[in-house]
């Protein structure tokens, strides 16, 4: 397949009105398109990607691996991502990987040391949370993916000297602030991600899958509405 940097990697990712295809040699980005609408991205989303291929000369037997984010967000948006990745790559017989929203945010955030936390608007006056311990080798999850108010995310984070990213932390920082003190602190970092996802997918071959039947495990967190409360 030849070495990483030589490998042309198809990222995308559908999980928030925030959409982006991206092409990408090894680490490098060779193309991306960016849509952010509140339209479902299924009408747009191989149109997008035959755009992009198009732009920059690539075709689909070109490409090497495919990377999707797996959520958290839209239901909808997600199936549609993970969906079209899969079946791109079990047609082209090429890996897949599925990568985490959260995880990507986290990577984009420009933090030289400490503790970063991942605030993503969930809706509903709830947001998905995830932590991280941020190093001058990368990122390192401390606290795994959640569901919250932000009224327990303010006691979850406390006095602790942290920053924050993502659209939930900018959304809900009135709620999440303490008065009088310098922390929690909000970043400005790049919302669209499917680059970063295609570059953690790159990092990550242990997230790597291939053959027939190719599966991934979606990250939703919140339960689907459709599902039946148990007895």
């Amino acid at each position: 397949m030849g070495s990483d940097a030589s490998l042309r990697i198809l990222a995308l990712d559908t999980s928030t009105p925030r959409g982006s295809v991206a092409l990408l040699q090894g680490q490098e980005l060779a193309s991306e398109l960016r849509l952010f609408s509140l339209e479902t991205h299924s009408a747009r989303l191989l149109r997008s990607i035959r755009f992009l291929l198009e732009g920059a000369g690539w075709r689909l037997t070109d490409l090497n691996l495919i990377a999707a984010g797996i959520g958290p967000g839209s239901f909808t948006g997600i199936r549609i991502g993970i969906a079209t990745a899969l079946g791109l790559a079990q047609a082209l017989r090429i890996p897949f990987a599925g990568i985490s929203g959260l995880d990507a945010l986290a990577r984009q955030a420009r933090l030289p040391d400490g503790r970063l936390g991942v605030v993503m608007d969930a809706q509903r006056s709830q947001v998905y949370y995830a932590e991280y311990e941020a190093t001058r080798g990368g990122v390192r999850a401390v606290i795994r993916p959640r569901l919250l108010y932000p009224s327990d995310l303010r006691t979850l984070l406390g006095h602790r000297r942290l920053y924050l990213v993502g659209e939930g932390a900018v959304r809900y920082f009135s709620h999440l602030r303490n008065p009088g003190r310098d922390f929690p602190k909000v970043l400005e970092t790049d919302l669209f991600i499917a680059a970063s996802i295609g570059r953690l997918a790159l990092a990550h071959k242990r997230k790597w899958c291939s053959g027939r039947g190719l599966k991934s495990v979606p990250l939703y967190i919140r339960a689907p509405d459709a599902r039946k409360p148990k007895r």
